[in-house]
């Protein structure tokens, strides 16, 4: 499953460039279809959430999973989506464990957590990105794989941002 994360990030980055893009109109979009919002509030319309993205961006449906997926030259690629099977940290800590993490680091949320590291691969450096929130009765999982380590801290506070 986790290397699948990986393929999803590599495949949502190539997508994400080669898709055009509409303006984000108040429905968020036909579903299926990339919209490009500004700075600030962006809606996820297929989960009636927003959360707040340095730049512009794409937004369109998630790839794997019930969500949406965000593409931008600040974040690079990332996914919201609905976290069928919730993890604690722990657990997301032992399922980390397999990738050999460095600076790992960890925060807790009044709602859930942030888990943050690295590992070096054939790909060179990953930043991973895994946010846990809980939402108006559901659990969420905020989440990336990047290769620029500023992308993953704007990834970290825009899924720290989520809200309805």
């Amino acid at each position: 499953m986790k290397r699948i994360s990986i393929a999803f990030t590599i495949s949502a980055a190539l997508l994400g460039a080669a898709c055009g893009s509409k303006k984000q109109d108040e429905g968020g979009g036909a579903a299926g279809k990339s919209v490009e919002a500004k700075a600030g509030p962006t809606k996820l319309p297929k989960l009636g959430l927003q959360l707040d993205v340095p730049g512009d961006v794409n937004v369109g449906d998630a790839i794997m999973g019930e969500g949406n997926s965000v593409q931008g030259s600040e974040v690079g690629s990332m996914q919201v989506e609905v976290f069928k099977d919730p993890q604690t940290i722990a657990q997301a800590k032992d399922d980390a464990a397999m990738y050999n993490p460095k600076n790992e680091k960890e925060e807790t949320l009044p709602d859930g957590w942030v888990l943050t590291y690295e590992n070096t691969g054939a790909a060179g450096t990953n930043y991973w990105v895994t946010v846990r929130r809980d939402i108006g009765g559901k659990t969420y999982k905020c989440w990336t794989t990047g290769s620029e380590p500023g992308q993953a801290s704007a990834v970290a506070a825009a899924c720290k941002s989520l809200r309805k």
